[in-house]
């Protein structure tokens, strides 16, 4: 009996060690961070009313690309910055954009006082994908940039 149960051990563990190599080498897939982001204004100071393009940089890991589909959406959450929209970034590496950059238009108040400084918060909603294994995923990054008035 003590021989049946002691041979019987060697492929359970061996069962067990499978499935442990298993689970942590598609873990790896599922546990991919979401890309960091960046905003920044493209000028260092506005005049009242205004307009100017807000940059957010995706700062991918490697072979982590920013797909076209689903669409990257921006939203405003200061009040005082009126958003136009994206630019177009259809063009560029098929289905993902290139050079994991998009460009936000917005406009500057008309009667926002000289000298000030107003901080531009918001979100964006975005897809991200493994070019290793075709894995996707989708995030949200909250972003701020400082605009200054002339």
């Amino acid at each position: 009996m003590k021989n049946r149960f002691k041979n019987a051990g060697f492929p359970v563990l061996l069962s067990i060690l499978i499935l442990l190599v298993s689970v942590t080498g598609s873990e790896k897939v599922f546990s991919q961070n979401a890309p960091g982001i960046s905003a920044s204004v493209n000028k260092k100071s506005f005049s009242p009313g205004e307009s100017g393009v807000l940059t957010i940089s995706f700062k991918t890991g490697p072979k982590v690309k920013i797909p076209k589909d689903p669409e990257i959406v921006v939203t405003l959450t200061t009040g005082e910055i009126e958003g136009q929209g994206l630019q177009d970034f259809t063009g560029g590496d098929g289905d993902y954009i290139s050079n994991s950059k998009v460009k936000y238009n917005f406009t500057v108040p008309g009667n926002a006082a000289g000298g000030s400084t107003i901080t531009l918060t918001g979100n964006v909603k975005f897809g991200y994908c493994s070019t290793t294994d075709g894995v996707c995923k989708l995030a949200t990054k909250d972003f701020s940039a400082k605009v200054k008035v002339k």
